[in-house]
């Protein structure tokens, strides 16, 4: 089973609210459909749709203002572009299940504590594509906190073979230069290290903490992140070759 994160920079233009990058979404789609994989899940992150409203509440904080209605907003928003993403996934004759990131985990402190495998699984046994996403979750000690895309695709892990990040960028800088294979004693990445559209750090974190995700997830399964801007490289990866990109190994 491959895992596939679709994230927010690449399906949304992140500096403008609610806007949804429909070509860019719609050829990745294709790309899929025209792959040789035959089971699979997608995660989706939140993009501008959901971040700003993260933001605005604090949804990642210890003391969130207005909790509840934050959540009720948030998850909306989230809603309405996994929305657009399912409509797009029928139209291309791949058969998509919502999945909220809400409903299958719960966190402890901001950190995962349990995910439902079990739905997912069932899910794919009848030949659908779950799609999961960034959501607003229950925290056991905090009450609610953000769920990202990331901490779906390392719940999950655990029975892939291999996940696929999909980004608006080729993959991992050091020290200006594009990372082939990208290892733990790399970390931390400096400011310098990023490309200038990467410095802003969103409310699933920065930079380093996405990498650190990864590196947990290669622990289960073989680990890339390629740009999904380029056509191509998204069905070229599914079909195992080479491509240009960073993989990420402990």
């Amino acid at each position: 089973m491959i895992l596939i994160k679709l994230g927010g920079s690449v399906l949304t233009n992140k500096d403008r609210k609610y806007s949804f990058r429909t070509r860019t979404a719609e050829r990745l789609i294709q790309e899929i459909k025209e792959s040789e994989v035959e089971e699979y899940v997608i995660v989706h992150g939140g993009g501008s749709f959901g971040h700003p409203g993260a933001e605005e509440y604090g949804l990642n904080s210890i003391e969130p203002k207005r909790p509840a209605e934050g959540m009720a907003k948030v998850q909306l928003d989230m809603r309405r572009l996994n929305n657009r993403l399912l409509e797009m996934m029928l139209d291309h004759g791949i058969w998509g299940i919502s999945i909220p990131g809400g409903l299958i985990t719960i966190f402890d402190e901001g950190e995962l504590h349990e995910i439902d495998h079990e739905i997912v699984r069932r899910y794919l046994s009848l030949g659908t594509v779950p799609v999961a996403f960034g959501d607003v979750t229950i925290d056991k000690k905090r009450g609610i906190t953000i769920c990202s895309g990331d901490d779906i695709m390392k719940g999950l892990s655990e029975f892939a073979d291999r996940a696929v990040f999909v980004s608006d960028v080729d993959g991992i800088y050091k020290e200006g230069e594009l990372i082939k294979l990208f290892k733990e004693d790399m970390l931390p990445l400096e400011k310098n290290d990023l490309l200038d559209h990467e410095t802003t750090v969103d409310v699933t974190g920065g930079m380093n903490r996405k990498v650190e995700k990864m590196m947990e997830i290669s622990d289960e399964a073989e680990t890339h992140i390629i740009n999904g801007d380029v056509k191509g490289r998204l069905k070229n990866i599914l079909d195992q070759e080479e491509v240009v990109g960073t993989e990420v190994k402990r």
